[in-house]
């Protein structure tokens, strides 16, 4: 069974996204044919647009759909089931590959793990997750990639204590998530950074009790004034030099013989080369003031925690359906994208087929 299907490539690095009509194969033992319905427009899609990569590359990492078809080895999903695409795969005695696909007049085409932008998708069943009645909504996917790496920040990488504190550098889908998350854990401050008034005054409503424009003076400064000396965890959703920095700087500094200062967590692809001077002064520097300094991967998440997530959704902690604030048709995958690095997207974008 064939499956004709539109699909974004992109033949070289810095090139304009391409959707083409091809036709997928048959699925493998281990894979699984979904119909996509919605996949969320990310970052991290960007940065490999721009990264050398020697053949086509495919996008996309984080999708909703239904089950067409199965790979003879495949056991926890059936035809017809309702699923997420995430690029976190499951923990299993094998190592999913690369998703590949023949692109007519271009040769072979690579993912670094699935591609969700596309009519349908060939998948590894490593990375499909059956979804409940509940969960049934095309905002779930971004559940798949955003939220994974920003509420894994502070559920995972640097777990937030009830009453602590937190700031979170960039105001994007995985940044909201973060602030949604140190919320929902009780965090006493919460304190989201951006440039721009409407995306800090749109963080309050996934729980920024304080926010900080940083394009308006020193928001290290302006931090450490709302906290009294600086935060437990400051998440880094940038990853530029300079918010890297930030972060560690606006971290508390410790005691020394009595306890540990705070911790800055890069989550954010790096977008330049970091030369980090760790014996700078601001706010103690990072080893008389004991900071830590760590990065992540999809919020040191494990596939399992997807269902912790949808949970807050369902009970109204996780407001999906806010954060996703705009839609385009895969056809515009082009305009959705230069929105998205041209700052013009409030939360997460979807693009749906």
């Amino acid at each position: 069974m064939s499956t004709a299907t539109r699909i974004v490539v992109q033949g070289k690095p810095g090139a304009a996204l391409a959707l083409r009509e091809v036709t997928l194969p048959d699925p493998g033992p281990h894979d699984v044919l979904v119909e996509i319905h919605a996949s969320g427009v990310c970052q991290s899609q960007l940065f490999w647009m721009h990264a050398p990569h020697p053949d086509p590359m495919l996008f996309g990492h984080e999708g909703y759909g239904t089950v067409l078809a199965t790979g003879s080895a495949v056991r926890h999903v059936e035809e017809g089931a309702v699923v997420m695409i995430t690029w976190l795969p499951r923990a299993a005695d094998r190592t999913p590959g690369r998703a590949c696909l023949d692109i007519p007049g271009l040769g072979t085409a690579y993912s670094p793990n699935v591609y969700t932008w596309a009519g349908h998708a060939i998948v590894d069943e490593l990375y499909v997750v059956p979804l409940d009645e509940r969960s049934r909504q095309d905002v779930v996917s971004v559940v798949g990639c955003a939220v994974l790496t920003g509420a894994g920040a502070v559920t995972n990488v640097a777990p937030v204590r009830e009453g602590g504190s937190v700031a979170v550098f960039g105001a994007g889908g995985v940044g909201l998530s973060a602030v949604a998350a140190a919320s929902i854990r009780g965090a006493r401050h919460v304190v989201a950074v951006d440039l721009g008034p409407e995306k800090l005054e749109f963080a309050k409503k996934f729980g920024a009790t304080h926010t900080v424009d940083a394009g308006q003076g020193d928001p290290v400064q302006q931090i450490i004034e709302v906290t009294g000396g600086g935060v437990d965890v400051a998440v880094d959703c940038v990853a530029l030099p300079e918010t890297v920095a930030q972060a560690l700087d606006s971290a508390r500094p410790g005691r020394l013989g009595v306890e540990q200062g705070g911790t800055a967590v890069i989550v954010g692809l790096p977008k330049k080369p970091l030369v980090l001077d760790i014996a700078r002064q601001t706010n103690g520097n990072m080893l008389t003031g004991q900071k830590s300094l760590v990065g992540t991967t999809a919020g040191g998440c494990r596939q399992e925690d997807i269902a912790t997530f949808l949970d807050w959704h369902h009970t109204g902690r996780l407001d999906l359906d806010t954060l996703v604030t705009d839609r385009y048709p895969l056809a515009d995958i082009g305009r959705a994208v230069t929105d998205l690095a041209e700052g013009r997207i409030l939360g997460r974008a979807l693009t749906t087929m």
